[in-house]
């Protein structure tokens, strides 16, 4: 069974991630019906599966990418990202 591990606050930080995810043999898919190919990228949340045996490895490789949300250069807070 494949589960969701991590919700991305839109579709391009969510194909960033399954890209970076992939690279580390990560197996890794956006949430079907979360992105709508035919409208362009969308800006809503998209939720990230992974199959079950592999959702710890695959959150702990992403807690550094979404605790850089609070690394900022300008002092502005940027949105929270989750990992569900």
């Amino acid at each position: 069974d494949w589960v969701v591990f991590a919700t991305a606050p839109d579709q391009l930080t969510a194909e960033m991630w399954q890209d970076l995810l992939s690279q580390a043999n990560i197996r890794c898919q956006l949430r079907a019906g979360d992105t709508f190919g035919f409208l362009g990228v969308s800006p809503s949340p998209v939720r990230l599966v992974t199959p079950q045996a592999d959702a710890e490895v695959a959150r702990a490789a992403l807690r550094p990418l979404i605790n850089l949300h609070k690394t900022t250069t300008d002092g502005q807070a940027l949105p929270e990202i989750s990992a569900d």
